[in-house]
């Protein structure tokens, strides 16, 4: 791969390296991120932003959103 390329490809989203950083550093100070098994609703959707719709970087987008059953009442 040339430099050119590289650097293309660098550019290629610069705000999911943006969105990168914020999970991270979230992550760094967060127990509940750092503790196996818990969750943590703010790493959470940071996780997603960076992600985008795609799930992962890269990834085709779903035709439809997944069913979710009906709430139990």
């Amino acid at each position: 791969m040339t430099a050119a390329e590289q650097t293309a490809q660098r550019t290629k989203d610069p705000f999911a390296d943006e969105a990168w950083r914020a999970a991270i550093e979230h992550a760094a100070g967060c127990l509940a991120c750092r503790t196996p098994g818990a969750g943590c609703e703010t790493g959470e959707r940071l996780l997603r932003a960076y992600e985008g719709p795609c799930g992962r970087p890269g990834r085709k987008p779903p035709d439809k959103p997944p069913l979710r059953p009906p709430p139990h009442r």
